[in-house]
């Protein structure tokens, strides 16, 4: 009897600990950067300000992740500033809209003759299905970059299987998504069947060639609000003066038109969006309707009553379109990644961050993706700053903590700051440069973020 009472005390606290322990993901491989390897596009690349250059790929979220890890060697496939783009440079922030030009010259790729594939072999411009398709050995297949990021050396995968990882990172499918923003079309789209069998083509590559490797991928983001390249210019007319709604005699804004179709043109529907790189034809007039041809100020501006087109707005019909294909292609990535034991990372958790009303609060700072002075977004609109990355590149710190119980520490926003002081002085305080008293405290504002440990699972 007493045998049968210590077995049941014994089952009663094994089921009481069953209860309070934390579900473990059985995530494949371990976290051993010895050999790291990196597969994306131009955020992997770390493309800011439209321009890849070895300024701010030494903030690449893949670069920013092998130095929290202390992978060693890991090579990138460097350009000089400039960079291919070249970069965008702000010029003047006192004027309304802000001067943004490209800087002088173009860079060069500075290791084409490294002896081995580069670690980075994010791709700017590639979609998931070049992770198994191109090879840069064409300058008529893929995108241009691929000629001197894998020089003809094999697909990404297929030279990432070549250096014997030990560990894999991934995030890619932003230009199956994004490209329908920046076209102004859904029809741009990726469909997602293709979507489907090139993420599980790449996943099965990677796995079948590196059995042992630990991997990660990371999710899309979907809120159309964190991005500048889509909440920056209002679908309506402001007064330039007071950069409040011009208010058409029903007491609501004057949307602006637009070509609805072949031969048609309409007025924007509320709930639209104009991209930003509309924002110099809006200051010659287009977009206006012609009913305010002749009324001051408008009959000032030369193209008033030219409608934009239609690759230059998205509609509510069509912002709902690539919104549900976005979260399509979300089902598909963790539905694969999870058939494989590979964690996902929340990049979309951390876009809808950035997106928070008010901004992200960081401690006692705000960070928003605000254009310009948001902190978290480059001058083209869609890709990120150097601390964007950072960002960025901690989602994947966080998840590799949490699923294969190790205890990186995440990047710091004053380290950050601190070696990036000399570049930033320069941007602010040059003569060059004409920038507001508040644009610059808008920059000089970052402070310590700070360092989280793993947390440790229970054992599986």
């Amino acid at each position: 009897m007493t045998s049968i009472k210590m077995l049941s005390r014994i089952a009663a606290a094994l089921l009481i600990a069953s209860l309070f322990a934390v579900p473990g993901f059985a995530a494949r491989g371990q976290a051993d950067f010895t050999r790291f390897v990196a597969l994306g596009d131009s955020y992997g690349a770390g493309v800011s300000n439209a321009s890849i250059n070895e300024r701010h790929q030494a903030f690449s979220w893949p670069a920013i992740l092998a130095r929290q890890a202390n992978a060693p060697d890991f090579v990138q496939p460097l350009v000089s500033f400039p960079g291919l783009g070249p970069e965008l440079q702000l010029l003047n922030v006192l004027s309304f809209p802000p001067v943004i030009q490209p800087a002088a010259g173009s860079g060069q790729p500075l290791l084409l003759n490294f002896p081995r594939p580069y670690n980075n072999l994010s791709v700017p411009g590639a979609a998931v299905q070049d992770m198994t398709r191109i090879t840069g050995a064409s300058p008529n297949v893929g995108p241009s970059a691929a000629q001197f990021i894998l020089r003809g050396l094999g697909t990404p995968v297929q030279q990432a299987l070549a250096q014997q990882p030990t560990f894999v990172a991934v995030w890619i499918g932003g230009n199956d998504l994004l490209g329908a923003v920046l076209s102004g079309t859904p029809d741009a789209l990726t469909p997602t069947d293709s979507f489907r069998t090139a993420y599980n083509a790449m996943l099965d590559q990677l796995v079948a060639g590196a059995p042992g490797a630990g991997m990660i991928v990371g999710n899309l983001p979907t809120n159309p609000n964190a991005l500048p390249l889509l909440n920056t210019v209002p679908p309506f007319i402001v007064d330039p003066a007071t950069r409040q709604p011009v208010l058409g005699p029903d007491g609501q804004p004057i949307f602006f038109i637009y070509e609805s179709g072949p031969g048609l043109v309409a007025q924007l529907p509320p709930g639209s969006v104009v991209l930003l790189p509309a924002a110099a034809r809006l200051a010659s007039g287009v977009g206006i309707p012609p009913t305010l041809r002749n009324v001051p100020p408008f009959n000032l501006l030369p193209n008033v009553g030219t409608p934009l087109s239609g690759a230059e707005v998205l509609t509510p019909d069509e912002l709902a379109a690539i919104g549900a294909r976005a979260a399509e292609y979300n089902g598909v990535i963790q539905q694969a990644a999870q058939q494989r034991d590979i964690p996902v990372a929340d990049i979309k958790g951390l876009f809808d961050r950035f997106a928070t009303p008010g901004g992200m609060r960081v401690g006692p700072f705000t960070f928003s993706p605000a254009y310009i002075t948001g902190g978290l977004f480059s001058f083209d609109g869609f890709h990120l700053t150097d601390i964007g990355y950072m960002f960025f590149a901690n989602e994947y710190i966080r998840t590799i903590n949490r699923e294969f119980d190790t205890a990186i520490p995440v990047a710091s926003l004053a380290q950050f700051f601190q070696d990036n002081g000399a570049f930033f002085g320069q941007l602010i305080f040059t003569p060059e440069f004409e920038m507001s008293r508040e644009a610059a405290d808008s920059i000089l504002r970052y402070a310590t973020q700070p360092q989280t440990r793993g947390r440790v699972r229970a054992a599986r």
